[in-house]
């Protein structure tokens, strides 16, 4: 079954054919055209602009009073002010690097190939070229940080010319051993058209270069043939042989010493041995990526991906297709979030878009939170800590905000950021947006990534991690609520909220967004309380741990319309977009838990439904968060009709998932992965369920080595929709209650029911169970 490979029968015409690599460092897409092959570039590090201050001394006044007027039900008012006293800056783009260009003398071509493989992360084109076999290598190294290019071919030496492009700011000086770029970002990115982001009102300034992020590519030529450098470009004839070295660089990531950085890191790179450098990112990947399969039975299938496009698009995707999405998903969180890089933005690690589609930055109210939530149970922990670094600066940055913009303790983010941990509103400053407040003025980001950092201990069990990281983060973050959140009619809500970009209709028909506590923050608050009660309670805090379980309690309560459905806002609203993209008022659900078994279950259920049926679900995102919260309420069916149409509708050449109108957007690929593993195994409420809400679609399958709370790994097979084997490698010493489907087969050391069944679990040992029917 070839579900590790993504192959293709022509070259990439346009950038979103392109094949991806990367190290969380280096990102690269490779054309693999022939006789013009462009390695897209990008450093996770290059951004616009420069730290600033956008804070407001007259902030916490205008706070002041637009609770004022939200509380005596004045809303159109508040409102006014929110979005023209309350907003500030946009935040900064993240840039793309430049294009190293490989161009080849015109010939005769036959048998071409390109592929990625994402078992190695190798991304190669092989043809044939007259007489001659030739072949071109990609991969991005991440222990030694270089990305290497390889051409070899089996006869008749070919002319090759070497340059580089770059849309910023640069110099190129070439030499007879490669080429050295000098860039110079822009100081800072300005918006004046937040609809459309290709306007002439959107444009990158250079006015401070003394300010601005500089970098820097080094790239070593090694070659059999005869080099000449010229002004702007290498020339190479008589090569059989050639191989590209490159690492790059920002004073962000090194200071003053950028340019040494990338020169001495690429240099000595050239000087070693490429075998070996290729074999030791091959075991570094492998070691990673080989950690979890999934084999959803059927046919082999070996189509390109031509052919596998053609079906999808009709609706017709198949198991193969699945478990290649699913590893796919797999394959990029590694390229695009190793330790010690920067955090996987709105495009992972690629773009090439100057100033691209919402500035391929952070967005803190679904987008980087959906980018992680496959990390740990597919195994992939260890890409995890890219986002425990930026919400450590995120909440480092949002303190000042919290003090001088609120007058309150701890800290606050809004719902957009950048590389600079940008914690304020954001728009035009003062310049009114139409309906801006269903965007700019959501404050809760931290709560809902302390909540992913929490659920991440869960797996990791790691106590250093506990003190030392996550309860610092969630004490400055609790501190900003208790200070912030006041009583509406006895009970704790967060004055003003909004339901992420979602809008009502008031009484009078007018289009808002604000209110005094949203479906949304009642989850996200009432389950950060009771996260950061537990946290307080372990670590002997017991007074704040009572404090905080009771804090949750006196937070307002869900409450349901008229017609059965939960409440997204805090009255009998109608909203202006039935079919809106977000289910923001269905957090308790996924990511969160707590509505699951409330009496609110049946009135989120409904919610869901009516969304749906107004056509959500329409971008990428929005419908692997739709397959989510379907797969958590046990429709599998539903769930897995969800992702046929995501495949349909939202999925580029490349595979990357698609945000209409052909934008690109990459949580979608992300939060696929995340959809199916909830298809197979869920963790709610204390027990692990597996085959919770298995689709028709689905009847056999093996998936093994993902990961559950305790860091414990856990395999199994079904036939005809029932488990026949699970197995469970112990981290630790623990206890674990599963409830699964029943099967057949012997059992060599535990036999259990299809109800509930605790099991004690020794550290190092694996458990081998069979069900009953």
């Amino acid at each position: 079954m070839n579900n590790d490979t993504l192959w293709y029968k022509t070259p990439a015409t346009k950038w979103l054919e392109y094949l991806p690599a990367g190290n969380g460092h280096i990102g690269c897409m490779v054309s693999g055209d022939p006789f013009y092959n462009v390695l897209s570039l990008n450093d996770d590090t290059l951004w616009s602009g420069y730290p600033r201050d956008y804070h407001k001394a007259d902030f916490s006044q205008d706070m002041q009073a637009v609770r004022r007027l939200l509380l005596n039900n004045e809303r159109a008012q508040a409102e006014e002010i929110v979005e023209t006293r309350l907003t500030n800056r946009f935040t900064q783009a993240y840039l793309p690097l430049g294009d190293l260009i490989i161009q080849s003398s015109k010939g005769i071509l036959s048998g071409y190939t390109r592929s990625l493989d994402m078992a190695s992360g190798i991304i190669r084109a092989v043809y044939q070229k007259h007489t001659a076999r030739i072949q071109n290598e990609t991969y991005v190294s991440y222990p030694d940080d270089v990305l290497v290019h390889t051409i070899e071919s089996s006869d008749s030496p070919d002319v090759y010319e070497i340059s580089m492009s770059c849309a910023l700011r640069h110099e190129i000086a070439y030499d007879s051993e490669g080429l050295t770029m000098l860039v110079t970002a822009p100081s800072d990115l300005i918006i004046g058209d937040v609809g459309n982001f290709y306007s002439d009102a959107n444009r990158l300034a250079y006015d401070e270069p003394d300010r601005a992020m500089c970098a820097a590519v080094r790239v070593m030529l090694l070659t059999d043939g005869v080099v000449r450098a010229k002004a702007d470009h290498i020339e190479i004839t008589d090569a059989l042989r050639i191989a590209l070295v490159l690492c790059s660089a920002t004073s962000f990531a090194k200071g003053d010493a950028y340019l040494a950085y990338c020169e001495e890191t690429a240099r000595a790179a050239a000087r070693g041995d490429l075998d070996k450098i290729r074999e030791t990112h091959t075991r570094d990947h492998a070691a990673l990526y080989g950690r979890v399969r999934l084999d959803l039975g059927g046919e082999p299938d070996y189509n390109a991906c031509e052919e596998r496009l053609t079906r999808m698009r009709r609706g017709e995707a198949n198991n193969s297709d699945i478990s290649l999405l699913y590893q796919y998903g797999r394959y990029l969180l590694i390229a695009s979030s190793r330790c010690g890089t920067q955090a996987a933005n709105l495009q992972g690690i690629w773009n090439h878009d100057p100033i691209p589609p919402w500035w391929s930055g952070y967005t803190l109210n679904i987008n980087l939170q959906m980018n992680y939530w496959l990390a740990d149970r597919t195994n992939l922990s260890d890409c995890f800590e890219p986002l425990v670094s930026y919400t450590k600066r995120l909440c480092e940055a949002g303190k000042r905000t919290a003090r001088e913009n609120y007058g309150a303790e701890g800290s606050v983010a809004h719902h957009q950021s950048d590389l600079w941990a940008h914690s304020t509103p954001v728009g035009y400053d003062r310049e009114q947006i139409p309906l801006a407040a269903r965007w700019m003025m959501w404050n809760m980001p931290l709560p809902w990534l302390c909540l992913q950092l929490y659920d991440h201990y869960a797996y990791c069990k790691d106590e250093r991690f506990l003190s030392e990281e996550l309860y610092p983060i969630m004490k400055s973050t609790a501190d900003f609520i208790r200070s912030t959140f006041s009583r509406v009619d006895g009970r704790l809500c967060n004055v003003p909220s909004t339901s992420p970009e979602n809008m009502y209709r008031d009484e009078t028909g007018h289009a808002l967004a604000i209110c005094t506590m949203s479906a949304m923050d009642i989850g996200l608050s009432k389950e950060f309380a009771l996260a950061y009660a537990n946290v307080c309670n372990q670590l002997g805090k017991g007074e704040d741990a009572v404090y905080w379980a009771e804090f949750s309690q006196e937070v307002k309560e869900y409450s349901v319309l008229r017609n059965g459905s939960l409440r997204e806002w805090d009255g009998e609203y109608k909203q202006t977009e039935p079919g809106h993209r977000h289910f923001s008022m269905l957090f308790g659900i996924y990511p969160g838990s707590t509505l699951i078994g409330s009496p609110f279950e049946a009135a989120a259920r409904k919610a869901l439904a009516l969304r749906l049926e107004n056509g959500s679900g329409q971008t990428g995102w929005s419908a692997v968060w739709a397959a989510l919260l379907l797969a958590r309420f046990g429709e599998g069916n539903a769930s897995h009709d969800i992702l046929q149409k995501l495949l349909r509708e939202n999925i580029h050449e490349n595979l990357f998932g698609a945000h209409p109108p052909e934008l690109f957007q990459i949580d979608a690929n992300f939060g696929f992965t995340a959809a199916i593993s909830e298809l197979l195994i869920q963790e709610i409420g204390g027990v692990v369920r597996i085959l919770p809400t298995l689709p028709d679609a689905m009847p056999q399958g093996t998936l093994t080595g993902v990961q559950i709370h305790g860091g414990h790994i856990v395999s199994f097979g079904w036939r005809d929709c029932q488990i026949v084997w699970l197995e469970i490698f112990a981290a630790r010493d623990d206890v674990l209650t599963l409830a699964i489907k029943g099967g057949s087969g012997a059992c060599e050391e535990a036999s259990i029911s299809c109800e509930s069944k605790r099991i004690s679990l020794r550290k190092g040992e694996t458990y081998r169970l069979a069900c009953e029917n």
